[in-house]
């Protein structure tokens, strides 16, 4: 399955990131990828170099990474695709579970559900297994737990689970299910499909929220391998009933069909909630047929939002998502005109590439974190061409809740896609994103060769390994992108298959992320494979020291970098009102203590100095926030 993507290494080195020094003298055309579900269907029983955004990052700082073995799946294709839920936590039992296709060393075979946890951050796991009923084989699981509220005790907690299964006849229909953590009180539903559908696999984003309310979705394909139409998504719902300890299944499941071009084609399918499951969303990539919300006919997210528990969906007001300004920092812009930035999701365009990293913040805001290009033509004869030096960056592009959208620039990618790693399997950087539980910090994880460190310098992404980057929402402060796996390091370029879970653990000022990888026989996907916990990969409080691009405060026009720069302790500040405010200044140290403010005074419309008089702290790195009328914008300085 190979794409016709061909990118020239050698000649981004030394890449300007201004505009005008952007090489725009080549552009190929894109072919897009086939979808990767109707290939592994499985129905069957048993060198560039771009700007980098890590100077200076220290390598593998975790410093006592381990892997160990938790699980097994006789085969590939159970962990395989990127939109089901496989490895989740839960911080009240400090729980991280793994979910997937059984068989393999572990035992059981590729036709049950093996769910591993463990209760000490991963060095020690607990399994059990999950049968279907006689003659029926699960496929493709999501596997998530639903932790009654208030509850610290992991026995309490409850399994759910959901995907597509199969008879001796091929794809049948689907199931969803739930069990106690000890693999008792099994309770399985076994729905038939329609005699419509080709395929409608439904294990994207199982959710089971802390009001009890459990969502799962799908894409659903009417037709044959051959010949099928895009019907939109299912969003199948449940409740936790307390009677029973089960989930109560709500059918039918709630139909959503947008509109849109290329016969309703979606790629990056995704669903995800709010902290505390009020917000939801139902989001891909796609070419909207109202030009409204996509004006320029390339790839854009569709976001469905539901404020009811998944009964009703309805389309997020449309957004002009050039108007960001971070994308004219990095992005190349029109070829007919270079004051024109317009980026475009590339999920469709690289087989590998098929995901975003998506979650929700603690404000109930929308987060999607992954590869963007910059569009090269909005001619209609020229959506598909692309720009062939340039650089592929990523980016968190979130809500801001009142209706607009904002983006911060995370990091470049090192590699392409490591193209037919087996047969029609291509290995891309699989994107994913996790929160804490409160939402105050999100997390942005990929697997990426470092291209630069390894001899011979390779250009695909055949020796991977794990990336984080992290934001504050509260603070708006984020962390470098750090490589945890790191050159020299035990597992230097052994992170193929990257799970992440959905949320984080947070221990005193530490948050542990928890990731998986999977190794198996290098010359067939249809061979066991092992999955392992990586341990001891976590962030600090202190490593949020970086400030979050294009803050804007609504009673401020400018707000300027503290002067001097490092300074001995006295610093100004200038800032421009554009009405009178209430402004204060605070100054925080790494450990997030106040060390110095200038209390709140009324301020008139027009331009101020704040003076920074703090001669007695000691040399380091701070943080300083300027408030106005409540709002914050936060900026870093150092003191000699």
């Amino acid at each position: 399955m190979k794409k016709m993507l061909l990118f020239v290494a050698a000649l981004l080195i030394g890449f300007s990131v201004n505009a005008q020094k952007r090489n725009l003298t080549a552009a190929r055309q894109a072919t897009p990828a086939t979808p990767y579900q109707l290939y592994f269907q499985d129905a069957s029983s048993e060198t560039a170099l771009p700007e980098i955004n890590n100077s200076g990052v220290p390598y593998n700082r975790s410093g006592d990474l381990l892997k160990v073995d938790m699980s097994s799946s006789s085969n590939i294709y159970g962990f395989f695709n990127m939109g089901q839920r496989i490895l989740s936590a839960q911080p009240e039992t400090n729980t991280i579970i793994f979910g997937t296709r059984a068989g393999g060393p572990f035992g059981a075979t590729g036709n049950d559900i093996r769910v591993a946890y463990s209760t000490d951050l991963g060095y020690n796991w607990t399994n059990f297994v999950i049968n279907p009923e006689e003659g029926l084989n699960f496929r493709y699981p999501s596997v998530a737990t639903y932790n009654p509220d208030g509850n610290t005790d992991p026995a309490n907690m409850l399994v759910v689970y959901s995907g597509p299964y199969t008879d001796a006849g091929g794809w049948k229909g689907q199931f969803f299910g739930s069990c106690n953590m000890d693999g008792s009180n099994v309770q399985t539903t076994f729905d038939v499909n329609d005699p419509s559908i080709f395929l409608n696999h439904r294990n994207i984003g199982l959710t089971a929220t802390p009001s009890g309310h459990v969502h799962v979705a799908s894409s659903r394909l009417n037709g044959t391998s051959s010949s099928y139409t895009n019907e939109g998504w299912e969003v199948l719902n449940g409740i936790y009933n307390a009677e029973t300890n089960q989930i109560d299944w709500q059918l039918p499941a709630v139909s959503v069909v947008p509109e849109l071009l290329e016969d309703g084609r979606t790629d990056a399918d995704a669903l995800v909630f709010s902290p505390d499951g009020s917000v939801g969303y139902l989001l891909a990539t796609g070419i909207d047929a109202d030009l409204a919300y996509n004006p320029y006919g390339v790839e854009w997210p569709i976001v469905y939002k539901t404020t009811d528990h998944g009964v009703t969906w309805e389309k997020i007001p449309e957004f002009d998502f050039s108007e960001i300004p971070v994308f004219e920092e990095h992005l190349f812009p029109l070829r007919a005109d270079n004051d024109k930035f317009i980026p475009k999701w590339y999920n469709k365009w690289v087989g590998g590439q098929r995901a975003n990293g998506v979650t929700v913040d603690m404000h109930g805001n929308l987060h999607i974190a992954g590869l963007l290009r910059s569009v090269y033509s909005i001619h209609p004869d020229s959506l598909n061409y692309y720009y062939v030096y340039e650089p592929e960056h990523m980016f968190d592009v979130f809500m801001n809740g009142d209706g607009t959208w904002n983006a911060q620039y995370i990091d470049t990618l090192r590699t392409e896609v490591a193209e037919d790693i087996y047969p029609d399997y291509d290995l891309d950087q699989r994107m994913q994103m996790s929160r804490t539980r409160n939402g105050e910090k999100v997390f942005f994880s990929w697997a990426d060769t470092d291209g630069i460190k390894w001899p011979g310098k390779p250009t695909t992404n055949l020796l991977p390994d794990v990336f984080i980057w992290a934001q504050d929402v509260t603070n708006q402060l984020y962390t470098d992108p750090t490589n945890v796996t790191g050159p020299f390091g035990t597992y230097w370029g052994e992170n193929k298959w990257l799970q992440v879970s959905d949320m984080v653990i947070t221990e005193d000022d530490i948050y542990h992320i928890p990731v998986s990888t999977s190794e198996g026989d290098e010359t067939s996907p249809d061979l066991p494979f092992v999955h392992q916990f990586l341990t001891a990969v976590w962030f600090t409080e202190a490593e949020f020291v970086n400030v979050e691009a294009n803050q804007q405060l609504a009673s401020v026009n400018k707000m300027s970098q503290n002067y001097p720069n490092p300074s001995n302790g006295f610093s100004r500040v200038d800032i421009t009102l554009a009405k009178s405010a209430n402004v204060s200044l605070e100054v925080y140290n790494l450990v997030g203590q106040k060390v110095y403010e200038i209390p709140a005074r009324r301020l008139s419309e027009g331009n101020h100095t704040l003076e920074i008089k703090a001669g007695n702290l000691t040399p380091g790195i701070y943080t300083y926030s300027v408030i106005a009328n409540g709002e914050r914008a936060t900026r870093k300085m150092m003191v000699n």
